[in-house]
């Protein structure tokens, strides 16, 4: 029972850390909760938060993957693997392919995750798939009339690529 305890003081201490912006040891702290249970999905997911502030992408793509791994249903954990696919240099297809099949799935376990949509008609205009980019912003604007950078979006679809 007291090892249940300990992992949990350590994601909490990580968290904390996180939230004043001490990534470095966050990570330790983290890494400590995993060494007392690897398969805290909370201590992986936090991991990868630290990791993306840090701008280590790739190890925070690994870290939400194995927060999803032991947690399919975690939500924010594809939305945030999705987020560290648009931090890439400059993501490829396949890239934006799979940031998009884990919007979906967000959106999938969410349907009221306004920014998952949103940034899935991102991925959709990259792919150059205006009318689903549209139908996304418009699942958007629907739920939230004023979503603004939405609204903003989908007139640029409109008058650039869809006039």
């Amino acid at each position: 029972m007291s090892e249940e305890k300990d992992y949990k003081f350590y994601i909490n201490q990580g968290i904390e850390l996180t939230n004043k912006s001490e990534f470095d040891e966050a990570l330790v702290s983290f890494d400590k909760a995993i060494e007392l249970n690897n398969k805290a999905e909370l201590a992986y997911f936090s991991k990868g938060i630290a990791y993306h502030n840090l701008n280590q992408l790739q190890a925070a793509y690994e870290s939400y993957t194995k927060a999803i791994e032991l947690n399919p249903k975690m939500i924010d954990a594809y939305f945030n693997r999705a987020q560290s696919i648009f931090a890439f240099e400059a993501p490829d297809e396949t890239e934006l392919r799979n940031a998009l099949s884990d919007l979906e799935k967000a959106i999938e376990l969410d349907g009221n995750f306004l920014d998952a949509y949103y940034y899935a008609a991102v991925v959709m205009k990259k792919l150059g798939q205006y009318q689903d980019a549209i139908k996304y912003l418009d699942i958007v604007i629907e739920k939230d009339p004023l979503a603004v950078y939405s609204k903003a979006l989908k007139k640029l679809i409109l008058q650039k690529y869809l006039k």
